[in-house]
């Protein structure tokens, strides 16, 4: 396999794990935590950084945050919708 693809397959599976957990946000209809929000945000940035290993790694912490019932835990900016919106504009960058 050329690096090429290798590259193009790391970025596809990245791209679909952060797809199949903003979708699972939605249909849960929560905003994430802080922990979660922060490890989403920073595996959608490894993503348009092109360091998807990182990215997978980030995904796997915010798959197993914990979240807090408290609503100051909550992430500024972790609500799905904001979150889906950012992410066609990472997708569409390449």
């Amino acid at each position: 396999m050329t690096t090429f693809k290798a590259l193009g397959t790391a970025r596809r599976n990245l791209w679909y794990r952060i797809d199949r957990y903003l979708a699972e946000m939605e249909k849960r209809d929560s905003q994430s935590g802080r922990r979660e929000g922060d490890h989403l945000l920073r595996a959608m940035d490894h993503l348009e950084a092109g360091t998807y290993a990182e990215g997978e790694r980030d995904m796997m912490w915010a798959e197993v945050a914990t979240r807090q019932p408290d609503a100051s835990e909550l992430h500024p900016t972790g609500r799905p919708q904001d979150l889906r919106k950012r992410f066609p504009a990472i997708a569409e960058a390449e």
